[in-house]
């Protein structure tokens, strides 16, 4: 039991440290030089922080090839203010799709961002919800869960949202 417990924790240390190492090693220089070309601007951000009316909710998964789901389970929802520092940022990390490009490597985040970027914990069906939102273009980014014989995994897939005249938004998130 205690072996065991402590070769799981070692195992999944090891496996984190070399996903963290091959992510870092093979940097994107054009997708850095782009994100660092334009500061982040609070002001720009700063509908996130208005009480609004409209609700962004939804459910976030993806289908394996085997045809089973693999869904935003008790993991992080985000949404951001689409902005132009946004922008850059997610085009450098999704491209013109849904689902990370692995070994993108960006600049460290202004430390103001975060004060702009909402997260709540999706449910165990993978639904989330945003209360309150105002009236905006926006990317939600979900977690995605998925277990492993040995060591669970989390990636995320984004999708565009716009909320208009206080109307709420229902995505469906399937990294497509």
């Amino acid at each position: 039991g205690a072996d065991l417990g402590g070769w799981l924790g070692r195992l999944t240390a090891c496996v984190l440290a070399m996903g963290a190492a091959l992510l870092l090693s093979i940097p994107a220089a054009a997708a850095a030089q782009a994100v660092a070309q334009v500061p982040f601007d609070p002001a720009a951000a700063a509908f996130i922080n208005t009480i609004g009316t409209a609700h962004v909710s939804g459910q976030a998964f993806v289908r394996q090839t085997n045809g089973k789901l693999l869904r935003a389970v008790g993991t992080d929802v985000f949404l951001i203010p689409r902005t132009a520092y946004s922008d850059l940022r997610m085009s450098a990390l999704y491209g013109s799709g849904k689902r990370l490009k692995w070994g993108t490597h960006l600049p460290p985040e202004d430390p103001r961002y975060k004060a702009y970027v909402r997260k709540t914990v999706a449910s165990s069906s993978g639904s989330f919800s945003f209360d309150h939102v105002a009236d905006g273009a926006y990317y939600v980014v979900a977690m995605i869960f998925g277990p492993g014989e040995f060591v669970s995994y989390q990636f995320p897939i984004m999708e565009r949202v716009s909320v208009r005249r206080g109307q709420s938004v229902r995505v469906v998130m399937r990294g497509y």
